[in-house]
């Protein structure tokens, strides 16, 4: 039997089922990851990839969500029987779809209990809040989706007070795209890297004359003259220079809504006279804070659930989830980095996952994941056992640039300045390395 689950046949109750034709299902590979908003029969098919117990021989169900053609979302049970030949082997799986009211005929799938729960999580969250993208569980995150929902509802300027990593530019965007008016444009801006006078010319427009703007500068639009129901989200408020601070007050009576981020303390910043009062009373009336992964443990399994999709979903090997031993090394890890360095810890094990492996292991996570295994609650452990010279020297280079990275808030330029190497070769070096690039993140960003 073929390693990739396929679809090889479905009957009339399909096409009634999903809104495809029949024929359109046959030799789709069903990836690992569930299904999308939208997409094509293709698409469709993660929502049809057996459990891992099927696979193995045995008689298992999973929950799934099947989006129509038409755009519906149908919540249903899918179960699998097993056909093995005169040796045991598994030659091919009948699968049923099953409403959930109905008892089940098979057992729950145990292995793919990870991606079930996320699959679970993402339906509370599409039910409750209308949007699945912010993953998580736990008090904490319904505390975050609630101050979402009421941002979403609202046209006053947003603060989100964060941790680099902890997804402040995503919760931005979702709060734009939740609203009534998600359709307009949502234009962020870096305040600690991009000049002041270029922020300044992008939002308030050229000033002086021509000659002193350039030919071009006149015919620029203001971005904070784009309308109502745009947003204007400023990364590192409180990096912006006072005066520029004192026409942002000045203009937070026009339709577009202003969202800020910021890792500092905004309260510290008024004392220090880094931050106008004024600008401070008026972004602060609606404050989001985003907890660092170190104080959201039980949000881990999910969220590592959620990024090997999402790699699933590139093509190449499936894995359908991990095994309970990386899940507790997961938990275990203090994540300084946050969610970029989650994002890097799944893609290395994906990758180092054996051809053939549908579960990644503890052996499968970088070593000093594996290393810290208890580290914030046990005693430290012994040292590890000595390890190749260009392995360790790779991992410190690894780590110097993650940590250059984060300390210019992904501004390459800064970053090879921090790291005293050219912007070229710290190119080559992050992608020889491997390393994820915050500028082309989805679903949670870094930021």
């Amino acid at each position: 039997m073929d390693p990739v689950p396929r679809l090889v046949w479905a009957n009339r109750a399909w096409e009634e089922l999903t809104g495809y034709p029949p024929e359109s299902a046959a030799g789709i590979a069903c990836p690992a990851h569930g299904s999308a908003r939208s997409g094509d029969a293709s698409e469709l098919a993660a929502s049809f990839r057996p459990p891992p117990e099927a696979m193995a021989g045995q008689p298992a169900g999973s929950p799934t969500l099947i989006h129509r053609a038409d755009g519906q979302r149908l919540w249903r049970r899918v179960e699998f029987w097993p056909f093995t030949d005169e040796t045991g082997a598994l030659i091919g799986l009948l699968g049923t779809v099953r409403d959930e009211a109905h008892p089940p005929s098979v057992p729950d799938s145990q292995l793919g209990r990870l991606a079930a729960e996320l699959l679970a999580i993402r339906r509370r969250l599409l039910d409750r809040f209308g949007t699945d993208s912010i993953v998580g569980a736990g008090s904490s995150h319904r505390r975050l989706m609630e101050q979402v929902r009421l941002a979403a509802g609202s046209t006053v300027p947003v603060l989100i007070i964060g941790e680099p990593g902890t997804g402040k530019r995503h919760v931005a965007r979702v709060i734009h795209q939740s609203s009534p008016t998600g359709d307009r444009p949502f234009l962020p801006f870096d305040g600690r890297a991009m000049p002041a006078e270029i922020l300044e010319r992008e939002l308030f427009g050229a000033t002086g004359s021509p000659h002193e703007n350039g030919p071009e500068a006149p015919r620029r639009r203001p971005r904070l003259s784009l309308g109502e129901g745009a947003t204007i989200l400023i990364d590192e408020v409180l990096a912006l220079p006072r005066d520029l601070q004192a026409r942002l007050v000045d203009a937070l009576d026009s339709p577009v809504r202003l969202i800020g981020t910021t890792v500092g303390d905004p309260e510290e910043a008024v004392r220090d006279d880094r931050l106008r009062a004024d600008l401070y009373h008026a972004m602060t009336v609606l404050v989001v804070r985003l907890l660092p992964l170190r104080d959201r443990r039980e949000e881990l399994p999910a969220l590592a659930q959620h990024f090997l999709e999402r790699i699933n979903r590139r093509g190449g090997p499936q894995r359908a989830g991990f095994v309970p031993e990386a899940i507790d090394v997961l938990i275990a890890h203090d994540w300084p980095g946050n969610l970029p360095e989650l994002t890097r810890v799944v893609e290395h094990a994906h990758a180092r996952a054996g051809a053939g492996r549908d579960r990644i292991g503890p052996d499968d996570l970088p070593a000093a994941i594996r290393g810290q295994r208890g580290g914030a609650y046990n005693p430290p452990a012994a040292p590890d056992p000595a390890r190749p010279l260009d392995e360790l020297l790779t991992e410190v280079e690894r780590r110097a640039i993650e940590t250059a990275l984060r300390q210019s808030r992904s501004n390459k330029s800064r970053a090879a300045e921090i790291l005293g190497i050219s912007r070229p070769r710290l190119y080559r070096r992050i992608k020889e390395l491997n390393l994820p690039d915050d500028d082309s993140a989805d679903e949670t960003p870094a930021d």
